[in-house]
Protein backbone atom coordinates (compact mmCIF):
# COMPACT_ATOMS: atom_id res chain seq x y z
CA UNK A 1 0.00 0.00 0.00
CA UNK A 2 1.29 3.44 -0.89
CA UNK A 3 -0.04 5.47 2.04
CA UNK A 4 0.83 8.88 0.57
CA UNK A 5 -0.98 8.13 -2.70
CA UNK A 6 -3.94 6.70 -0.80
CA UNK A 7 -4.27 9.85 1.32
CA UNK A 8 -3.96 12.07 -1.75
CA UNK A 9 -6.75 10.13 -3.48
CA UNK A 10 -9.23 10.55 -0.61
CA UNK A 11 -8.51 14.17 0.29
CA UNK A 12 -6.83 13.11 3.51
CA UNK A 13 -3.73 14.44 5.20
CA UNK A 14 -0.83 12.02 5.08
CA UNK A 15 1.36 14.57 6.86
CA UNK A 16 -1.03 14.84 9.81
CA UNK A 17 -1.46 11.11 10.23
CA UNK A 18 2.30 10.60 9.94
CA UNK A 19 2.79 13.20 12.65
CA UNK A 20 0.19 11.46 14.82
CA UNK A 21 1.22 7.83 14.30
CA UNK A 22 4.89 8.23 13.45
CA UNK A 23 5.51 5.59 10.81
CA UNK A 24 4.05 4.18 7.64
CA UNK A 25 3.59 0.63 8.91
CA UNK A 26 1.44 1.83 11.80
CA UNK A 27 -0.61 4.04 9.46
CA UNK A 28 -1.15 1.11 7.12
CA UNK A 29 -2.14 -1.15 10.02
CA UNK A 30 -4.86 1.23 11.22
CA UNK A 31 -6.06 2.13 7.72
CA UNK A 32 -6.49 -1.59 6.97
CA UNK A 33 -8.72 -1.89 10.04
CA UNK A 34 -11.09 0.83 8.80
CA UNK A 35 -13.28 -1.40 6.59
CA UNK A 36 -14.13 -3.65 9.55
CA UNK A 37 -15.40 -0.76 11.67
CA UNK A 38 -19.20 -0.90 12.00
CA UNK A 39 -19.87 2.81 12.56
CA UNK A 40 -20.92 3.46 8.97
CA UNK A 41 -23.30 0.48 8.84
CA UNK A 42 -24.76 1.53 12.19
CA UNK A 43 -25.21 5.03 10.80
CA UNK A 44 -27.02 3.75 7.71
CA UNK A 45 -29.39 1.65 9.84
CA UNK A 46 -30.05 4.53 12.23
CA UNK A 47 -30.80 6.89 9.33
CA UNK A 48 -33.19 4.34 7.84
CA UNK A 49 -34.96 4.11 11.21
CA UNK A 50 -34.76 7.88 11.77
CA UNK A 51 -33.32 7.14 15.19
CA UNK A 52 -31.57 10.46 15.74
CA UNK A 53 -29.83 9.42 18.94
CA UNK A 54 -28.27 6.46 17.15
CA UNK A 55 -27.45 8.64 14.14
CA UNK A 56 -25.63 10.98 16.50
CA UNK A 57 -23.70 8.16 18.16
CA UNK A 58 -22.68 6.44 14.94
CA UNK A 59 -21.75 9.66 13.12
CA UNK A 60 -19.80 10.87 16.17
CA UNK A 61 -17.85 7.59 16.30
CA UNK A 62 -17.16 7.72 12.56
CA UNK A 63 -16.04 11.33 12.92
CA UNK A 64 -13.58 10.37 15.65
CA UNK A 65 -12.09 7.51 13.66
CA UNK A 66 -11.70 9.78 10.63
CA UNK A 67 -10.07 12.48 12.75
CA UNK A 68 -7.54 9.97 14.11
CA UNK A 69 -6.78 8.66 10.61
CA UNK A 70 -6.81 12.15 9.04
CA UNK A 71 -9.51 11.19 6.52
CA UNK A 72 -10.29 14.90 6.22
CA UNK A 73 -13.18 14.91 3.74
CA UNK A 74 -15.04 12.06 5.44
CA UNK A 75 -14.32 13.65 8.83
CA UNK A 76 -15.84 16.95 7.71
CA UNK A 77 -18.94 15.25 6.30
CA UNK A 78 -19.43 13.17 9.46
CA UNK A 79 -18.87 16.23 11.62
CA UNK A 80 -21.55 18.20 9.79
CA UNK A 81 -24.04 15.36 10.22
CA UNK A 82 -23.09 14.91 13.88
CA UNK A 83 -23.73 18.55 14.66
CA UNK A 84 -27.01 18.54 12.75
CA UNK A 85 -28.47 15.72 14.86
CA UNK A 86 -26.75 16.57 18.15
CA UNK A 87 -29.90 17.94 19.81
CA UNK A 88 -32.14 15.14 18.51
CA UNK A 89 -34.00 17.39 16.10
CA UNK A 90 -32.30 17.34 12.70
CA UNK A 91 -32.61 20.10 10.15
CA UNK A 92 -34.33 19.62 6.80
CA UNK A 93 -30.81 19.14 5.36
CA UNK A 94 -30.11 15.94 7.32
CA UNK A 95 -30.54 13.70 4.25
CA UNK A 96 -28.16 15.91 2.26
CA UNK A 97 -25.58 15.69 5.05
CA UNK A 98 -26.00 11.92 5.23
CA UNK A 99 -25.63 11.61 1.45
CA UNK A 100 -22.35 13.54 1.68
CA UNK A 101 -21.09 11.09 4.32
CA UNK A 102 -22.09 8.21 2.02
CA UNK A 103 -20.28 9.76 -0.95
CA UNK A 104 -17.09 10.39 1.04
CA UNK A 105 -17.22 6.91 2.59
CA UNK A 106 -17.47 5.42 -0.90
CA UNK A 107 -14.40 7.40 -1.99
CA UNK A 108 -12.41 5.99 0.94
CA UNK A 109 -13.62 2.44 0.37
CA UNK A 110 -12.96 2.61 -3.38
CA UNK A 111 -9.43 3.86 -2.69
CA UNK A 112 -8.89 1.03 -0.22
CA UNK A 113 -10.12 -1.48 -2.80
CA UNK A 114 -7.73 -0.08 -5.39
CA UNK A 115 -4.94 -0.57 -2.83
CA UNK A 116 -6.07 -4.17 -2.32
CA UNK A 117 -7.22 -3.52 1.24
CA UNK A 118 -11.02 -3.71 1.20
Amino acid sequence: MNSKNFYDSIGGSYEEVMQRLGNDSLIERFVKMFPSDESYMNLCKAMEDKNWGEVFGASHTLKGICANLSFKNLYEAASTLTEDVRNGSPSPSVEEYFNKVCAEYKIVMDALKSEGVA
